[in-house]
């Protein structure tokens, strides 16, 4: 059996993006032609590897157990080819980013990056959109990743997600009273939607949890201690979403903008340019409202 690396490039791409339309965009192919290599690399390795369902595209267990191999081949690969054509961009950039878009959008756009300008230094920096408005306004940060508010215009947006009410499974917080929550601090954009909506509402609430970091919020409401606010890309696959049927408000669209320094450098722009692509590329999950 001889794996193609091209065809592990598809298996890597088609999970990562969850469908095999932006895949095949993404890699400069045709769908028709990337849905090929796909079905050439089942038939060598004899296992059905991929499923279709209403997500999008997920992976079979015979083709998570390839992935792990599949990737480490093709950093490989690509570790080679940088060593024989260094890039000659090198630098540093500084990207601010709230901690729950870092954990899930960041992954692959910084792999990408590297691999491309291996020589460039990439610094993250998480805080809230505010702070890291902030810090932008002091020129202390090359490019940001922020949730816009409704009348702000600080940046191209690069990015729309759903907000939701989020609770654990098998746990219902949400028919204590008053409603416990577990919130980013004062300052965030889905604090202020979520409580101006359950005040709209007459709903009782009071803040149980704060945390700045996503792992301290979901640490809360994964035993069933509170209702968080979320994004749904950044929401735990499985956990119920809330919407009208159980008493909850729908909530606003938000936007996720990138903001640039004035004078950027190359090496900013390039990851500028990484980052919209992979963020308009990776289209957010749909949950029940």
């Amino acid at each position: 059996m001889n794996l193609d690396l091209d065809q592990l490039r598809g298996l890597a791409s088609v999970v990562d993006h969850g469908s095999f339309t932006t895949a095949a965009r993404h890699l400069g192919r045709t769908q028709s032609g990337l849905s090929m290599q796909i079905a050439r690399l089942e038939e060598v390795t004899g296992h059905r590897l991929l499923r279709r369902g209403r997500a999008g595209v997920s992976p079979t267990q015979e083709g998570e157990r390839l992935l792990g191999y599949a990737r480490r081949m093709l950093a490989l690969h690509d570790e080679a080819v940088q060593a024989l054509k260094p890039s000659q961009l090198a630098g540093r950039v500084r990207l601010g980013v709230p901690d729950d878009y870092a954990s899930v959008f960041l992954p692959p756009i910084v792999a990408r990056f590297a691999a491309e300008f291996p020589r460039v230094e990439v610094e993250i920096i998480c805080m809230l959109s505010y702070a890291l408005n902030r810090e932008m306004d002091r020129n202390r940060l090359d490019l940001a990743l922020i949730t816009q508010r409704p009348d702000e215009d600080l940046g191209r947006v690069v990015r729309r997600e759903p907000l939701r009410w989020i609770v654990a499974p098998d746990h219902r917080p949400e028919t204590l009273d008053p409603l416990p929550l577990a919130l980013f601090p004062s300052g965030c954009v889905f604090r202020d939607h979520g409580l101006k909506a359950l005040g709209a509402r007459d709903r009782r609430w009071r803040v149980a949890y704060s945390s700045a970091s996503i792992t301290g919020l979901l640490s809360a409401v994964s035993c069933g201690l509170a209702v968080t606010l979320l994004v749904e890309s950044t929401a735990p696959p499985g956990w119920r979403r809330l919407g009208p049927d159980d008493g909850f408000p729908n909530l606003p669209e938000v936007r996720i903008a990138l903001r640039q320094s004035s004078s950027p450098s190359v090496a900013a722009r390039r990851l500028a340019a990484v980052l919209a692509d992979e963020l308009a590329a990776r289209s957010p999950r749909r949950g029940a409202a």
